[in-house]
């Protein structure tokens, strides 16, 4: 099984940050939609900014406009961090993609655009991915000297792992799912304290080696392509943890799209086969008794495009 490294925020200085990035470039992403997270987004930036110089290189905030007019977000986090560069996902072209949206769709839609500004070794650019909906009690700079310091330390790919209160999703589904089938390589999914974390760094090299997927497999698909390619990779403890909580619904939605994805890995790897008519749906299809005692039929199409890995369009 290979060896998850495992850290605590803690366990980097800001100096040795400094003196083992050297030249390398660091940049911190931020992934918002709409108006939602106006705020939120930038006073994160503005509290990052206080790292000594020479840590972070570049904002990025990747937005996908609700409209086509300019928004509360973007116009906030320009008055605040001008010096933040906005990358629009809704009309971002990008080779074999639409304009469909999905988490993991923005996420290649931003790297395709570092790739295309950065001019250099890739395996010394380390892109940092940050979900902006974090609460603002439970944020800070520790974020990104831990993703930082362990990439910078040797790992491909740092995941953020930390204690939350609620984290469903996580503890009913991805980590039972992840014990349930044994593998020499994949038995390493069970050794990410949060394997579903948005906050996630990586090089860039790294990044463009593994496939993505749109919406909600992203985390799962990057986890599966790191272990069984054999990249070095690890766990950072960033502490206390929380963020808004999503409904009933759109948590069905994330454990369906979670599954989904770790099924269809395991069959296009050759692990699992399927026999006598059986398949992967793309349907969530479901029936519950509402409190009100009404039937209600859930039958939606939750299909997640698959991205191949960006070197091989570069």
């Amino acid at each position: 099984m290979p060896q998850i490294t495992k850290y605590n925020h803690t366990d980097f200085s800001h100096d040795e940050i400094l003196e083992l990035k050297g030249n390398r470039k660091i940049y911190v992403v931020f992934s918002t939609f709409s108006e939602r997270e106006a705020d939120l987004v930038a006073s994160k930036i503005e509290l990052l900014k206080t790292l000594p110089a020479g840590i972070i290189d570049r904002f990025i905030l990747n937005h996908r406009r609700a409209g086509i007019e300019q928004d509360r977000t973007e116009l906030t986090v320009a008055a605040k961090a001008p010096e933040t560069e906005i990358v629009i996902s809704n009309d971002f072209a990008v080779p074999g993609m639409g304009s469909e949206k999905g988490k993991g769709a923005d996420m290649r839609r931003t790297l395709y655009h570092i790739n295309r500004t950065f001019d250099g070794n890739r395996s010394d650019a380390i892109v940092i991915f940050l979900d902006a909906d974090v609460l603002p009690g439970y944020f800070g700079t520790h974020f990104v000297a831990g993703l930082a310091g362990a990439v910078l330390r040797g790992a491909g790919f740092a995941k953020a792992g930390f204690w939350r209160q609620m984290g469903r999703v996580k503890k009913f589904v991805a980590q039972p799912l992840f014990s349930v089938i044994r593998h020499p390589v994949l038995d390493g999914l069970s050794e990410f304290s949060y394997p579903l974390a948005g906050e996630c760094a990586g090089t860039l090299e790294f990044f463009n080696s593994v496939s993505f997927m749109q919406i909600y497999g992203v985390e799962t698909s990057i986890l599966i392509d790191g272990l069984l390619d054999a990249h070095l990779m690890a766990d950072v403890n960033l502490g206390l943890y929380d963020h808004e909580h999503h409904t009933d619904k759109n948590i069905q939605k994330m454990c369906f799209g979670i599954m989904r994805t770790y099924i269809l890995a395991l069959k296009e790897r050759g692990l699992l086969e399927f026999k006598n008519g059986a398949g992967i749906s793309d349907l969530f299809r479901a029936e519950y008794i509402e409190q009100s005692g009404d039937r209600v039929v859930i039958n939606e199409n939750l299909a997640e495009i698959r991205y191949r890995p960006l070197k091989e369009i570069l």
